[in-house]
């Protein structure tokens, strides 16, 4: 039943090599640029480790310069690596969702910014496409989104096109051109990327609730004193 599930469902990850001062940016400043990459890196471990042995095929998308290799030692577990499409991120979204509807019914695509995702939520926005949904979105608090899936046959450029990335705009412009295309669109529970510090400090304070979660997270947070309060 998995090995089926995998043959009709594909998550691309995107992510990018955790290069100081290449990732995590607007951590910097609360953070130095080495260690805005190891706190990339942790959330990159634990996220794809959340992810195994989900029913769906995993893909990982990487932010690649030249002739540059997969880190996949970076990445936990069983995965499929790529190179991202070029352009902006919604060209990179577009290109690679497209790409894997080539052989997938059913896509999605999540980044690594969010590292309590969990492949219950994932199964969960494929099978709102397998019933009833042409696009499924996650939301965040801020106005985007934690992931998008689209079924084979609403993969538009539409969707990905002029969206005003990284403002509180992504989520309700993306839903109206779903409303534009006639697409029947479903939500997924908020959820909660970590761009700037405000975000670290409310992760810490979940992850110091749940001593079991994130364990490169926790541990890296731990050994900076983010889980003692000393952090305000």
């Amino acid at each position: 039943m998995t090995t089926d599930f995998r043959s009709r469902r594909c998550l691309l990850l995107y992510t990018k090599p955790a290069r100081p001062g290449g990732v995590k940016t607007r951590l910097i400043g609360e953070l130095s640029p080495r260690q805005a990459a190891e706190i990339h890196s942790a959330f990159l471990g634990d996220l794809s480790e959340r992810l195994q042995g989900g029913r769906f095929h995993l893909q990982v998308s990487w932010a690649l310069e030249g002739d540059e290799g997969f880190p996949a030692d970076l990445v936990s577990g069983e995965a499929e690596h790529v190179r991202q499409h070029e352009g902006d991120l919604g060209d990179r979204l577009h290109g690679g969702l497209a790409a894997a509807a080539r052989r997938y019914a059913t896509v999605a695509a999540v980044g690594s910014d969010h590292p309590e995702l969990g492949r219950v939520a994932v199964e969960h926005a494929f099978e709102r496409l397998e019933a009833d949904a042409d696009a499924v979105f996650g939301p965040t608090a801020d106005g985007g989104y934690y992931l998008v899936g689209l079924k084979r046959t609403s993969i538009e450029s539409e969707l990905f096109e002029g969206i005003p990335w990284s403002t509180g705009e992504v989520l309700a412009e993306s839903l109206e051109r779903c409303r534009r295309l006639g697409f029947e669109v479903a939500l997924l529970p908020e959820g909660h990327d970590v761009d700037v510090a405000a975000d670290l400090r409310r992760l810490a304070e979940r992850l110091t609730a749940d001593r079991g979660m994130c364990p490169r997270t926790r541990s890296l947070l731990e050994s900076w004193g983010w889980l003692n309060g000393s952090r305000q």
